[in-house]
């Protein structure tokens, strides 16, 4: 049995707003930053991996170097 155009344009927007819902609780817990270490180096790169090829390389950054302050904000709960 078919079902009527109103209701597949029912479920479908349903189905919808279910895998935003769903998708939407899984937020990201902190900044995404890029290692610095000498193993993260050897490691490729996103348009590498996804393009292939190779990107310029990431200049090195040293281990001494003190971390980027980060503004005091309150946490979004």
């Amino acid at each position: 049995m078919l079902l009527q155009p109103a209701l597949r344009i029912i479920l479908a927007t349903g189905l919808a707003l279910a895998g935003t819902i769903t998708l939407s609780a899984c937020g990201q817990k902190g900044p995404l930053h890029i290692p610095a270490t000498p193993a993260a180096q050897q490691r490729a790169t996103l348009p590498q991996t996804v393009f292939g090829g190779s990107a310029p390389a990431r200049p090195a950054t040293p281990a001494s170097a003190p971390a980027p302050a980060l503004p005091n904000l309150p946490d979004i709960q």
